[in-house]
């Protein structure tokens, strides 16, 4: 008898609050290196972006203001990882405080050292200034909510040739070779788990498969140049592990 597998997104049971990790505490902390008119400024600059603001762009904005690389884009990280939090809590930035005041109120989190009470109390203060609903992360999020919804990421693709021997009934003679085509298409599923699937091509269909990739490459070109001309922005999604 199969059995049932139930998937469950978001906190379990329903309603109890996200964990912090330490990592989003410390990512947290960048905020502190800024002063408040840099982070007035950043809040501005995000308030004003017209366009899709994945977490590459978001760091080409930052790093006017934080030249570290490495800082640039753990602060990228921390506001992408809230914006996303928030939404799918449907919460705000005062929730996130009063989360991470419950994670500095644990003893073990207070002998790490990670966040003592007057960064607490300075986050609270710079938080609210940077984390609001910006209207590019909320066109990113809803782009790549439309593009899951569309199907599952590709993780890897390969076409794998080879040949096959064919023996005779005392499997010691070789008497001819079998070309073999493999095509492995490696996606992301709904659990984060790779999904293969492996089919057999005849040369036939290797062959046609070239043709549709081919015919695919100038419908893609095709649609490029109608959204150039009419002025339509692209998300930058759907990127492959291979291009992140």
């Amino acid at each position: 008898m199969r059995e049932t597998v139930v998937y469950i997104r978001g906190p379990f049971p329903p309603g109890a609050e996200l964990p912090i990790s330490d990592g989003l505490i410390e990512d947290a902390k960048i905020l502190l290196n800024l002063d408040i008119n840099q982070i007035n400024s950043i809040r501005e600059d995000l308030r004003a972006f017209s366009g899709f603001l994945d977490h590459g762009r978001l760091s080409e904005i930052l790093h006017t203001y934080v030249e570290d690389e490495t800082l640039c884009g753990r602060l990228a990280r921390f506001i992408v990882a809230v914006d996303d939090r928030l939404r799918k809590t449907d919460q705000n930035v005062h929730h996130i405080m009063s989360s991470i005041k419950n994670w500095l109120d644990i003893e073990e989190n207070q002998k790490k050292g990670l966040l003592t009470r007057e960064q607490f109390e300075e986050l609270h203060r710079r938080l609210p200034l940077l984390i609001e609903p910006f209207p590019g992360l909320s066109r990113q999020a809803k782009a790549e909510r439309l593009s899951e919804a569309t199907g599952f990421p590709l993780e890897d693709i390969q076409i794998i040739c080879d040949l096959r021997p064919l023996f005779d009934e005392e499997r010691e003679c070789v008497q001819g070779m079998i070309p073999f085509t493999t095509l492995k298409v490696v996606c992301e599923g709904v659990d984060g788990l790779p999904l293969a699937l492996e089919a057999v091509l005849s040369r036939s269909q290797v062959t046609e498969l070239l043709k549709k990739a081919t015919a695919a490459e100038k419908k893609l070109s095709r649609l490029d140049a109608f959204l150039t001309e009419k002025g339509l922005q692209v998300p930058p999604i759907g990127m492959t592990k291979q291009d992140r």
